[in-house]
């Protein structure tokens, strides 16, 4: 039996991301607006344009049926693979991370796409398992295998950040797959070990400096704590209230860094304060519902784990770019999903938005 398109679109979902979408652009279009300069920004009109195509790549991805999906997860994933060798060869640099590849009409920057291409590449893995018990030793080997190979080739682009954010997704997989609990206490040692290690002797001065300034950053107010510093005055000084739509001083007088992609938070923080922060992340939690929502409807294995894992690249990225702005992590260059500026993470969002309403079409059959 045919059902209408209406009544196989998950809605709930898209409705949450219309609106995240929209209160980024209204965030942006003020972040983006300074004292000297009124009205829209080149940032804010190449958003507006990322987010239409990025709506129509969903809308299109939405009607793939995942068993295709699941068929493509391989070539999908050496694709992902692909860009990322490219961009170490052809690629151009961008503060201080070899991560672009310029395409003339376009930049784009292939870890985020990678992203995704390893989600699809585990959840097909996962599901061929065909069990429910804990991944043993050799298993648990393969799977990292898919996602140590893209981990390596963003580190080798010096983008540490986006490199420890694969690991934080694996991680969510493997533990609701399941794990002995002898490897996960194998696992935060090997961890803890491999931290100390690359600190002390592969670490750029950098990335150092950004974990010292995380720790103390009062120490260098002007100097490598300045951004944290100025994104916790931003966010204080909102209150409970905030100061009003296009009233925040600190991105105006040009005080917040990186208060269009990194620091995109603390501009939605000082304008509508604790209220207007905390009903963004209420609608982030209902998103997140959502997609979990779908993953519990999903017929099949390999439509659970590709749900999941997109719903974890989500939560990380909402966890690692809020606890770095608010100086509870280290900062490490994580967008927002939907409210940072940047092409390339916009429209995969979007796209992994059509990849869960598929799962939801899919098992839709069963009512």
């Amino acid at each position: 039996m045919k059902h209408s398109f209406f009544k196989t679109f998950y809605f709930p979902l898209f409705l949450f991301a219309i609106i995240l979408a929209a209160i980024g652009l209204a965030n942006l279009y003020s972040a983006t607006t300074t004292i000297e300069s009124q009205g829209a920004s080149v940032f804010f009109q190449a958003q507006m344009i990322y987010t239409c195509i990025g709506i129509l790549v969903m809308l299109i991805l939405c009607f793939v049926n995942i068993n295709f999906l699941y068929k493509m997860a391989p070539l999908i994933y050496v694709m992902t693979l692909v860009l990322l060798v490219l961009v170490l060869v052809i690629g151009s640099e961008s503060h201080g991370s070899m991560s672009w590849l310029n395409l003339g009409f376009v930049r784009l920057q292939p870890s985020e796409l990678a992203k995704f291409g390893m989600v699809i590449m585990l959840a097909r893995y996962f599901s061929m398992l065909q069990k429910d018990g804990p991944l043993s030793m050799k298993e648990l080997f393969v799977s990292s295998i898919f996602f140590l190979i893209p981990t390596v080739l963003v580190v080798l682009q010096n983008d540490l950040g986006s490199s420890l954010f694969y690991g934080f997704i694996f991680g969510s997989l493997v533990l609701i797959q399941g794990l002995r609990f002898r490897l996960i206490i194998v696992g935060i040692l090997l961890i803890c070990v491999i931290a100390i290690i690359g600190f002390n002797f592969f670490l750029k001065d950098h990335h150092k400096n950004r974990i010292q300034s995380f720790m103390e950053p009062e120490l260098d107010p002007k100097g490598t704590g300045y951004h944290l510093v100025q994104s916790k005055i931003a966010v204080g000084s909102g209150r409970a209230f905030g100061k009003g739509y296009l009233k925040g001083q600190s991105h105006r007088l040009k005080f917040l860094p990186e208060r269009h992609t990194d620091f995109v938070f603390p501009v939605l923080a000082e304008e509508w304060g604790f209220v207007g922060a905390a009903i963004t992340l209420f609608c982030y939690f209902l998103f997140l519902i959502s997609g979990v929502n779908i993953a519990l409807y999903s017929e099949t294995r390999f439509g659970f784990f590709l749900a999941i894992g997109i719903v974890a690249t989500f939560f990380w990225h909402l966890v690692i770019n809020l606890g770095g702005v608010l100086g509870l992590l280290p900062l490490t260059g994580v967008p927002l999903p939907f409210l940072s500026y940047g092409g390339s993470s916009l429209v995969a969002n979007w796209m992994a938005l059509g990849f869960l309403l598929s799962i939801f079409r899919s098992g839709f059959k069963r009512y």
